[in-house]
């Protein structure tokens, strides 16, 4: 039963996130990036979150995605209802290869998710840009945290667009 709760926290944290997210590109300043995002093809795999397993590695060499960081990013600002045309500036783009534990493959819900090992993922090795900038979430009612303490992270789905999670790296 714990773990089925962990799954539906896991689910509802996305759906809010995702819903942040599109505020938060709706509502950035609409001014051109000083610099193009970049995108490293290679990096090391970096540990989002140690505790659900969620991971960002990097793609391998005969990764072919069918958009680019700036198309990618463009087809989610559209989605989401931002005219923005660029990324903002201070975000870097880098390919690789997105993972995301949701708990046992048994559990109701995960029909559709893909599995290995007998675990459901909400994301499995899932080629994607991963956007990244020096930002943290600040709740309501809470002091405002140290400048740059944790790094926010916009994966999207390199072949079509679409937003697998906006996260947080502490």
């Amino acid at each position: 039963m714990a773990k089925d709760h962990r799954t539906r926290i896991i689910i509802g944290t996305a759906l809010v996130l995702g819903v942040l997210a599109a505020g938060f590109l709706a509502n950035r300043p609409q001014q051109a990036p000083a610099w193009a995002a970049t995108t490293a093809a290679m990096h090391p795999t970096v540990t989002i979150n140690a505790k659900l397993g969620e991971t960002f590695a990097p793609a391998p060499p005969s990764a072919a995605p069918a958009l680019t960081a700036q198309q990618a990013w463009l087809r989610y600002a559209r989605h989401v209802g931002s005219d923005r045309t660029t990324m903002p500036s201070g975000v870097t783009a880098r390919l690789g290869l997105y993972t995301q534990p949701a708990g046992p493959a048994n559990l109701p819900g995960t029909g559709s998710l893909p599995k290995s090992h007998g675990e459901a993922y909400i994301a499995l090795n899932k080629l994607a840009y991963g956007y990244s900038s020096h930002s943290c979430p600040v709740p309501q009612g809470f002091a405002p945290l140290p400048p740059n303490p944790c790094i926010e992270w916009l994966f999207l789905d390199a072949n079509t667009g679409q937003m697998i999670i906006e996260t947080w790296q502490m």
